[in-house]
């Protein structure tokens, strides 16, 4: 069996980055609700970019748009997400979240490690997805320290992850590719997953056990639909309070946060400028998880400090 090729993985891989799944029928630029949008517009002499704030959760309840997101879609020539979205990107993602030849988790985290693990992941599947459980639980065993860790993240959702739903961000790439839009990722597959690369081992298998204490104690706002509630109310402060949860260990939480949030948003917003430079007058839309909207060193003030006018668009 191609492990590369299997659903779970492909599940897996939506979990951590951007719902690397089919696309549900329909399009959701033709929907609209009341919610307060994280919607930025940044202006800048080239031209107009608009920041909207996505959760990579599939939950039907985020994929209706608010009208003015709406409109600005479908202004918009170009739509860009964190990383592109094509079967090429499915398949390289989740490549990437396999240990390599033979190697097992369990090995490389203890197997009492690796027993929570998979005691909470089962908890979690079972309810749902009883005939897949037992398999998915065994393939555990070939993820990385910092896959584990990170599709705990969104546990809640695995199981419609599985049964093909995907997130906002996908749903929106592949609505841009029916219009006939320009399509593209502010990263690359291989620099999203190697934004791991900086943490040791020990200081991932530390961030599983934060994220697995978690899982096991937990705080109601910080749940997927925790998270999402306040997504839907356009909680900014909530978000940026979510965002100062991780481990006890204050120097890898400070590392965590540099690397996963404030490098790549440095990152993404040098490409989102020389984007807007190669293509001045083009309409540009820009969707990425909201935390890379909110709190400390976000995008709207990277770009602000490069000149660009930034205004959140009200409901």
């Amino acid at each position: 069996m191609n492990l590369s090729r299997a659903p779970w993985p492909r599940a897996l891989a939506a979990a951590v980055c951007l719902g690397l799944v089919l696309v549900w029928a329909g399009s959701p630029a033709a929907r609209a609700q009341a919610q307060p949008p994280f919607l930025w517009k940044a202006t800048s002499p080239q031209g107009i970019v608009w920041l909207f704030g996505t959760i990579h959760v599939p939950d039907a309840r985020v994929l209706t748009l608010h009208p003015t997101v709406a409109a600005a879609f479908a202004e918009s020539a170009r739509v860009l997400t964190e990383i592109p979205l094509d079967a090429g990107a499915q398949a390289a993602m989740a490549g990437a979240l396999l240990l390599p030849g033979d190697q097992r988790l369990r090995d490389r985290v203890g197997a009492a490690r690796f027993a929570r693990l998979e005691t909470t992941v089962r908890s979690a599947l079972l309810p749902r997805t009883p005939l897949l459980a037992p398999v998915l639980v065994g393939m555990l065993d070939r993820l990385r320290p910092w896959a584990a860790m990170a599709q705990l993240a969104t546990l809640e959702y695995l199981p419609d992850l599985l049964q093909g739903r995907v997130s906002l961000d996908a749903r929106l790439y592949a609505d841009a590719e029916a219009a006939g839009k320009q399509v593209g990722g502010l990263e690359t597959v291989q620099e999203q997953a190697a934004v791991f690369d900086a943490f040791s081992e020990d200081e991932q298998i530390a961030l599983l056990d934060a994220a697995l204490t978690q899982v096991e104690t937990p705080d109601p706002s910080m749940t997927g639909a925790g998270l999402v509630a306040l997504y839907l109310r356009g909680n900014a402060d909530g978000l940026t309070a979510a965002l100062a949860h991780g481990p006890d260990d204050a120097a890898l939480a400070r590392k965590f946060r540099h690397h996963v949030l404030v490098a790549r948003n440095q990152r993404m917003a040098a490409r989102i400028d020389a984007l807007r430079r190669e293509h001045p007058g083009e309409v540009q839309f820009v969707a990425v998880g909201t935390l890379h909207l909110v709190g400390p060193d976000n995008l709207p003030q990277l770009l602000a400090a490069r000149g660009y006018d930034i205004a959140r668009v009200g409901p």
